[in-house]
């Protein structure tokens, strides 16, 4: 047996022979590390966040493209980086076109509700098999109409996703109001992306979600959000971003645009080699922008 006696040093003095350098634990993370410390808006303090962190994409309005900018996001993330499983998750109020877009290889098997009944369900094996899947190399987790499962909430989803060692991507759709996505808004772990269409009307209706956001969830927490505008028709053009940029550009982290691409504009499934260079290098950007 493991004779504690004779691992304990003689005299106590020998417990504290060794001096602690604490500068060595105050030293900052290298570059990239789990705990690598990302400066605050206008540098004001520092936010603990992982090098490629789980993120809340919504939309200001209906059809504000923030499906196939999860999508986008998760494409970027399984094609640049391969330390965790990007995994599309439907988070929106009801469920919507998340698996019809994002599965062009795989159906999904299950949802969020089955997936969440499933024991034990944070191990990968428990996720990926009820995900669909995308030629890109992400999983897609689409959600059906009804609840979740009792006492389960997006909560236990980002965990139990995190655990198995995947990286979440919410599709939370609109309204922002959604109250499912309260625990990702009230997480400063998760990156949040603000979806709006290259049109004026979209821009009158970013204004009152902005407002719900901030009267919720203070300014600090927009601060740190990047808004996304979508060129959906061949005739949207740099306008509306230069509107958003002069208005908003320093009440954000920034402010980035998905070009027009014919691939998105179709309506079926997303396939990664289909968009355009010009479309992957800006989700690509996206993603950077939130690390």
């Amino acid at each position: 047996m493991f004779d504690h006696k004779h691992d304990m040093p003689d005299h106590p003095a020998e417990l504290s022979s060794t001096p602690t350098d604490l500068s060595l634990l105050l030293r900052p993370a290298p570059p990239g590390a789990p705990t690598d410390v990302i400066p605050l808006h206008r540098g004001d303090g520092f936010l603990l966040r992982a090098e490629v962190p789980p993120v809340l994409v919504v939309g200001s309005s209906g059809g504000a493209g923030a499906t196939s900018t999860a999508l986008g996001i998760a494409a970027a993330a399984a094609t640049e980086y391969g330390e965790r499983s990007p995994i599309v998750v439907d988070a929106s109020a009801t469920g919507g076109d998340l698996a019809r877009r994002g599965c062009d290889t795989i159906d999904a098997a299950g949802t969020v509700q089955s997936w969440l009944n499933l024991s034990p369900r944070g191990l990968a094996p428990s996720v990926l098999d009820s995900c669909g899947e995308n030629r890109a190399g992400f999983g897609v987790l689409p959600r059906g109409p009804e609840a979740l499962p009792r006492r389960e909430s997006f909560t236990s989803v980002q965990r139990d996703l995190w655990a198995a060692g995947c990286l979440p991507i919410y599709d939370g759709g609109s309204p922002v109001s959604n109250r499912l996505l309260g625990p990702l808004l009230s997480d400063p772990r998760v990156g949040l992306v603000i979806t709006l269409a290259a049109r004026a009307d979209a821009v009158n209706r970013l204004k009152p979600a902005l407002m719900w956001l901030d009267d919720n969830y203070s300014q600090y927490h927009l601060a740190e959000s990047v808004i996304v505008i979508t060129r959906q028709h061949r005739s949207d053009g740099p306008g509306v971003a230069a509107h958003v940029r002069t208005y908003l550009g320093n009440f954000v982290r920034a402010v980035t645009e998905i070009p027009y691409d014919p691939h998105l504009a179709a309506g079926g499934p997303i396939t990664w080699i289909k968009l355009t260079h010009q479309t992957r290098s800006a989700y690509r950007q996206l993603l950077k922008l939130l690390r």
